[in-house]
């Protein structure tokens, strides 16, 4: 198993490319507002991920990726992880529930130490918004 707490390298690896900087990461954190609507002007319409929120008690990031792209399948051993789907449409496995599609305005609960992974579907890029515990960490396999 690979572990991963690093979440800059999570989204380079997860594929967000150019835009995977920690300047960029966190250039919207804890804002007191942010619209999808600025950050898409901002960073545009290619892959890329933005903390909005970190603090002592969780973490929320909008993370937006195109078709067919996605993360690795990993699980969080000590939190669960929430997603509420801002804009397009994803397909996720989930260990014990099997493969299932959501979109905009759907939410997906994944508790600790549960294999899941996320795909974005459809014919346009898809944002989503993680939230989960502070600096999470990722449990990967290796040939992940």
């Amino acid at each position: 198993m690979k572990k991963d707490d690093n979440q800059v390298n999570v989204a380079i690896e997860d594929g967000i490319g150019e835009l995977a900087t920690w300047e960029v990461y966190t250039k919207y954190q804890n804002r007191t507002t942010i619209g999808l609507d600025t950050i898409r002007k901002e960073l545009g319409m290619g892959s890329w991920a933005a903390r909005v929120s970190h603090n002592d008690s969780f973490q929320g990031v909008f993370l937006q990726q195109h078709p067919g792209e996605g993360n690795r399948k990993h699980y969080h051993p000590d939190a669960w992880e929430n997603w509420i789907i801002l804009d397009g449409e994803w397909e996720w496995w989930i260990e014990g529930q099997g493969t299932k599609r959501v979109k905009t305005g759907d939410a997906v609960i994944v508790p600790p130490n549960t294999w899941h992974q996320i795909t974005c579907v459809g014919d346009k890029p898809a944002v989503r918004y993680a939230m989960t515990k502070p600096d999470v960490v990722h449990i990967f396999e290796e040939n992940e």
